[in-house]
């Protein structure tokens, strides 16, 4: 039984983490229906996070190693006295855009009182036996997803990453990653198509970002987990994990490049609905 639930936890996290239906609000509903609240990390669920980050990093490793040269260069010119920002390349430009979006994400360790931290405030609504805020999560990613598919049916060419953008994005990331109902891929790919930038720069965006996520995510969780596996269970959650996020990943480039995301913004409205629905029910019961 430990290996079936590795399995399928495996590929419904890879599933619901890279395309645009929220990890976080699909874990919400399900312990919501199965009455669990506490929101207690298990091992389990920090090594498929792991697993994942190693999938996406093997499917698009063309993006990260040439995030890595483009790093490694810079280091390079700032000795040698060449560096010059305002004339780097694309590719140097988005490598900094990237790392400039984890600089919000140190406001995370702000303390909140007896939550610990402002990422364990926000993350405590996850587990708060209502389920009104991931409704309006989904819901927020439906809207972006359909404002998106239209963007890109008036056009498809679209531009470089700019910094206000990119700026725009660091933010989106720091609220989204914390909040459940929100998918990080819905948010950042849409907010990114809808500001003009064009759709594949957008999904190495979200690819370029996801995947340190998850590993500081897994370590995380691993490191304050209350439930354990066996090595067995454990190896089979990372390569089942690895093997789900490469070809879901690939799957995502598909989907964007024939311009599907209108039937995932379908999909948030359904279990948006059903979910605020279900949460005012609570609220009134």
């Amino acid at each position: 039984m430990s290996i079936l639930t590795a399995v399928f936890q495996a590929i419904g996290q890879a599933i619901t983490f890279i395309l645009p239906v929220s990890e976080s609000g699909h874990s919400a509903l399900f312990h919501d229906f199965a009455s669990r609240y506490s929101g207690v990390s298990s091992e389990l669920t920090g090594l498929i996070h792991i697993g994942m980050a190693i999938g996406i990093l093997i499917a698009f490793h063309k993006v990260f190693l040439r995030l890595f040269i483009e790093f490694v260069n810079t280091f390079r010119d700032v000795f040698t006295k060449k560096f010059k920002l305002k004339t780097a390349t694309n590719s140097r430009k988005f490598m900094y855009y990237t790392l400039f979006a984890y600089v919000p994400m140190l406001l995370y360790f702000i303390p909140a009182g007896k939550k610990g931290s402002l990422f364990q405030l926000a993350d405590s609504f996850s587990y708060d036996t209502n389920l009104l805020s991931e409704g309006i999560g989904f819901l927020i990613c439906a809207v972006l997803l359909l404002l998106a598919h239209f963007t890109l049916q008036k056009s498809q060419k679209g531009n470089q990453l700019s910094l206000p953008v990119a700026v725009l994005l660091a933010l989106l990331v720091f609220i989204t990653i914390p909040v459940s109902g929100l998918s990080l891929s819905a948010v950042l790919i849409s907010a990114a198509v809808i500001s003009g930038v064009n759709k594949n720069i957008s999904l190495r965006y979200f690819i370029s970002i996801s995947v340190p996520v998850l590993l500081v995510k897994g370590i995380i969780e691993i490191v304050n987990c209350v439930t354990y596996v066996n090595i067995i269970t454990g190896i089979i959650g990372v390569v089942i994990a690895a093997a789900a996020a490469f070809f879901v990943s690939k799957l995502l480039k598909i989907i964007i490049g024939n311009m599907y995301l209108k039937y995932f913004s379908y999909y948030n409205f359904t279990v948006g609905t059903i979910a605020a629905v279900t949460g005012i029910f609570q609220i009134i019961l």
